[in-house]
């Protein structure tokens, strides 16, 4: 990789950084066991840019900033990490090429594995609320967002512009 082309690359991964730290804590509405949240359009982005270590990095970043410049509940790193494995499985699905099937498996495996599964793990040994609990309440949530998330990512990768700016910046 050349320096310009890697010069040219840190403003706009900082600048992705911001923008899914925007729309995953400024403008997300947070409840206590759930969290409505377009930061996961951001990570898209980032994965299809950059590598899968950098947007997993960068969605790591994200929320430990996040978490830390505004404070909604209880810090708890897991979360964090929650947030680097949702950027890997981006990263690694949409590093190449995106297709349908790509992005419904990313999707099924952040929302029901990552999301469902972890989170719900982590708010369990948070607040001591029984698992069962925590799976049969967010089992619709999820659901909702996995069909929220495929369209919106399968609609954002048709466009042309973007396809061309980021086969252009590749």
């Amino acid at each position: 990789m050349t320096s310009s082309l890697t010069v040219r690359r840190i403003p706009l991964l900082g600048a992705l950084i911001a923008m899914q730290l925007i729309l995953g804590s400024l403008l997300s509405i947070q409840l206590l066991l759930t969290k409505i949240s377009f930061a996961f359009i951001i990570i898209g982005l980032t994965a299809r840019l950059f590598s899968p270590l950098v947007t997993a990095g960068s969605s790591a970043i994200s929320s430990l900033l996040g978490m830390l410049l505004f404070p909604k509940f209880t810090f708890f790193p897991g979360f964090i990490l929650t947030a680097f494995l949702t950027g890997l499985v981006f990263g690694y699905a949409f590093q190449h090429q995106t297709s349908l099937t790509r992005v419904l498996v990313a999707n099924f495996i952040v929302v029901f594995i990552l999301n469902l599964f972890l989170n719900s793990l982590w708010l369990h040994l948070m607040y001591l609320t029984p698992r069962s609990v925590l799976l049969t309440t967010r089992m619709i949530q999820e659901v909702i967002t996995y069909v929220c998330y495929s369209v919106i990512l399968i609609a954002l990768f048709k466009i042309p512009i973007l396809n061309q700016l980021t086969a252009r910046f590749k």
